[in-house]
Order: C-alpha cells, then structure tokens, then sequence
C-alpha cells in the first residue's frame, strides 16, 4: 500500500470513528427530565448546581458529581462538604439560591411545599432558574430513591453509575434480609428535642420505612405525629424504642430517655431497648438500607425469640 492509499484509509477511519461517537456524545451531554410537577428541563452537563435536601446532596455525591453542587440547605451536610448554605429547609430564600447563579436547581416535592417554601419554583422560574423537582423523600421508600436516582443519573447523563447503585442496594437488603430478628420486635419511634419535649412519630415517613426494612413493627396506631404522653406510650407498650442520635444526646441518653413520660413503664423501657440512628433519617435517601442493617444486627442480637 503506498503513502497516499494510506493516509486515505486513515483519514476514512478517522472520520468513521468521529461519526459514531458523535450521536453518544450528544446524548450524554444533554437531556430532558420531567419532575414530579409534570415540568421538564432539558439540561445539558450541568456545572452550577443548588441541591436542596440532604439527600439529593448525598445521591449527587454517590454518582460522583458533587463538583456541581454551588449551594444547598442546611440539611446538605453529608458527606461532610463545605458547600455554601442557603438557610432553612423549611425557610428557602429564591433571592439567596439566584444569587448563586444556578443553570440548574433540583429539590424535592415535600420540601418545595413545607413552611415558607410554596411559591419558591414559582419565583426560581419567573426568574429564568431550570428548577427540577423530584419526588418527596418522606414517602416511597427505597423505591422512592431509586426513582430520584434514575432522574439524577439522566440529568447528570451517567445511567450506568445510577444502575451500579441500584444494584448495591440490592446487595446490602440481602443482608438486611439475613440479619433480621427472629421475632419481629414492636417499635416506636421518638423524636426529642429535650426531656421536656418530645413527640410519636405514626406510620408515615423516613422512619417507618426503617423499622420495617429492620425486621420491626411500628406500633404508632396512628399516621402523624403526636406529642409524647405517659398515657399513650404505656397503652401501645412497645418492645423497642428509637431516637435520631442528637434526639437521645439532647434528652440525656439511655438513662434520660427512661425519664422521659412512660418509657420506663414499657417493655423496651424495662429491658433498656433503646436504639438511636442517623439524623438524616426521616428522609429517606441512599444511607437506608446501611441504617436498617445496623438495626437489623441490633435486633437480631436483642430479640432472638
């Protein structure tokens, strides 16, 4: 083959190859997601990012784009990261996230309709801000968060990270599955601010989909959220008792959650079956079934028959 037959079939090669990629490339620069709200956005390799709730900060994390994230909530701490704050989840500024100069803004649908936030995405978008909205993270469970990591995983463009975490779940619930009790303990879920204020929370939300994945039964017979009184928590009389980690810190502890109304008087209160987890938890996001294995081994050792 001469010099001139050569170079040609190079250059043919060359351009067969910049041909092929280019549908690829563009289908992994951009993309259009729709919301929860029926909106969608069309984003194309997002590089200025406001990640509102702590679990969109962590699932962003996991799939390796944290470099995008330029703001988030003060729930945004984990990994721990110095990402600038834009105040309360509960209390989102839209002038303090546009002041960030966000090509995208991604929440979710229970935060974007607590507090003061309603008309928040009104104003974002009025603004010209891309504002997606996911699906709440206080329902829905593990699935809940599989659906808000395929989302992620479009936007970002990375399908096969998101599939790759999916798959991990699946591994840690086998051994959630394998490591739960023998007896299915009946369990109540506390959240304390301090010994004098505390309150049940019922069969709704992050915590409810923990003790069940755990091997638990909620024993809240009720949905909401209700003030802790002797009466109610000595009636359901519960085996096992469970606080977020700064809840038990704040009321004193083992010891100061016996003090706290009516624990002392119940099974769990008896037998110092108290159990306390992540702060994250009543929202439900990527750390959920590693949460729910840790209890899971707990009560596996605690309630054998």
């Amino acid at each position: 083959m001469n010099a001139r037959i050569r170079t040609f079939h190079l250059r043919t090669a060359a351009t067969l190859l910049l041909l092929s990629a280019a549908p690829a490339l563009s289908s992994a620069s951009a993309a259009t997601v729709r919301g929860v709200d029926d909106v969608s956005v069309t984003v194309t390799a997002p590089k200025r990012v406001v990640a509102l709730n702590a679990t969109t900060v962590e699932l962003i994390y996991r799939l390796g784009k944290q470099g995008t994230i330029v703001g988030t909530d003060v729930t945004g701490t984990y990994p721990p990261n110095k990402i600038p704050s834009v105040g309360h989840w509960a209390q989102l500024p839209a002038e303090g996230i546009i002041a960030l100069k966000p090509d995208l803004v991604i929440g979710t649908a229970d935060n974007f309709a607590t507090g003061t936030n309603p008309g928040v995405v009104a104003k974002l978008r009025g603004a010209g801000v891309k504002v997606l909205v996911l699906p709440a993270t206080d329902t829905g469970g593990l699935n809940g968060v599989r659906t808000r990591l395929d989302l992620l995983g479009q936007v970002y463009g990375v399908p096969g990270a998101a599939a790759a975490l999916n798959r991990s779940f699946d591994t840690t619930l086998a051994a959630v599955k394998a490591n739960q009790p023998a007896r299915k303990p009946r369990v109540i879920f506390l959240y304390a601010h301090g010994p004098n204020d505390a309150s049940i929370y019922g069969t709704s939300g992050g915590a409810n989909d923990l003790i069940e994945l755990a091997g638990g039964v909620n024993a809240a017979p009720f949905a909401d959220t209700r003030t802790l009184t002797a009466e109610a928590l000595v009636t359901i009389n519960p085996d096992a008792i469970i606080l977020l980690d700064r809840g038990l810190e704040a009321v004193g502890g083992v010891d100061g959650t016996l003090k706290l109304p009516g624990v002392a008087q119940t099974n769990a209160g008896r037998n110092r079956r108290i159990y306390s987890v992540d702060n994250s938890v009543r929202w439900i996001g990527p750390r959920l079934p590693e949460f729910a294995l840790k209890l899971a081994r707990q009560w596996k050792a605690d309630f054998k028959k």
